[in-house]
């Protein structure tokens, strides 16, 4: 059986950043994914904010845990992007300006994986891990069967859904509420303003969450939404609210009127807090499988990325003797904690006001575009006091 210093289950930006970090370190490291290519399917709108954004969104986030998206290469970019939009149930949008990239998802963790094979890490694709020993021992299912290697530490990065975690005695999200049930198609033929990323409110088309247009240029786009089902009421098929926010919502289905499928995909993200405990013996939790979202966007590259090289750093100091393994929890806190306590807290405001249409509009007259730009950047509510606004319409009924 062999031996690694650390084992990465799970490829996505989280686990591929975590297995670039080792690897640049100089440690023995496999990385391992149950899909049969890094990438693929993509399960996001592939939105992330131009470098410079970052000392405004992050501020507590220092250069180094940004390597990956410092170094990133403009090919992997399909569009730049100028502003974000919020579209009410009623039809006003309301908008802030914001720098962002569209990446091409697929090449970019493509692109990680590689950097760290680079460095020399191994890797197994289409190979599923289904057992965690207490002493690291990695139970795996290939291509050639049943095999079992030994990790001193082991990374799961294994999506919201992993039951590895439970195993090893680590949070599991499964409350509803924290859930959010995504679809995405990625579309030709979309004819909407390719510099400007679209949010759409509205429980009739994305109950308790939202849909977007996020384009790539050239007439493509991600069109999607999310929904809780904690806020669903009658028709439960996701499909259906994307099939009606396509052809029926007065400002979108104009813009998508010629638009046709290119590819499909849906998935599950996480929109709770962080869980108390990421670290349980010598097993570490990264990205969706730590709930490193931000909870009020259902954002999570860059946020996953930034723990997965926080992973990294904390396994190679671990391992050299100069900490021990919960510097983790310390450090991806110290970078990320307030900007996912502020979105979970964002969130809550949100899920208050979403319960009504009227509310959401209600709310937006109120605040207006100042505080979309709390929204976007992940501020914590300073100059008026969201909350006591929501909490006024609700019960007052708008």
């Amino acid at each position: 059986m062999e031996k690694y210093d650390a084992v990465v289950v799970g490829l996505g930006p989280g686990g591929a950043s975590a297995l670039y970090k080792l690897a640049s370190e100089g440690l023995k490291v496999l990385g391992i994914d149950r899909r049969r290519e890094i990438g693929v399917p993509i399960q996001c709108g592939e939105f992330i904010p131009q470098y410079h954004e970052y000392s405004k969104i992050l501020p507590e986030v220092e250069e180094p845990y940004l390597e990956i998206f410092r170094k990133m290469p403009m090919k992997l970019v399909s569009n730049e992007t100028k502003s974000v939009s919020v579209i009410t149930p009623s039809g006003r949008e309301y908008s802030v300006n914001f720098d962002g990239y569209v990446i091409d998802r697929e090449a970019f963790d493509k692109w990680i994986v590689k950097e760290a094979v680079d460095r020399g890490a191994d890797v197994m694709i289409n190979t599923v891990v289904y057992k965690l020993g207490e002493d690291g021992t990695v139970y795996a299912k290939g291509k050639s069967g049943n095999f079992e290697v030994l990790g001193e530490t082991v990374v799961i990065a294994a999506g919201t859904s992993s039951t590895l975690l439970e195993q090893v005695g680590l949070f599991r999200e499964v409350d509803e509420m924290n859930l959010g049930h995504v679809i995405n198609y990625q579309m030709a033929g979309v004819d909407s303003d390719p510099s400007v990323v679209e949010m759409y409110t509205g429980k009739e088309y994305s109950p308790g969450a939202y849909a977007w247009i996020i384009p790539k240029g050239d007439g493509v786009a991600n069109v999607g939404l999310g929904i809780r089902y904690p806020y669903v009421e009658g028709e439960r098929d996701i499909n259906v609210y994307m099939e009606r926010f396509w052809r029926k919502h007065p400002i979108a289905s104009r813009k998508l009127r010629r638009a046709q499928p290119l590819s499909y995909v849906g998935g599950l993200v996480p929109v709770g807090p962080p869980p108390d405990k990421t670290v349980s013996g010598r097993f570490l939790s990264v990205g969706d499988a730590a709930n490193h979202n931000i909870a009020s966007l259902g954002a999570g590259i860059v946020t996953s990325s930034i723990a997965g090289m926080a992973a990294g750093e904390a396994i190679s100091k671990f391992l050299a003797g100069e900490v021990k393994l919960e510097y983790y929890e310390d450090l991806w806190r110290r970078l990320l904690g307030r900007a996912l306590e502020n979105g979970y807290k964002l969130r809550l405001v949100v899920d208050l006001i979403t319960k009504d249409d009227k509310y959401t509009d209600k709310f937006m007259e109120i605040v207006g575009k100042d505080r979309i730009y709390d929204l976007v950047y992940t501020k914590a509510p300073s100059n008026i006091d969201l909350l006591r606004i929501a909490l006024n319409i609700v019960k007052g009924g708008a």
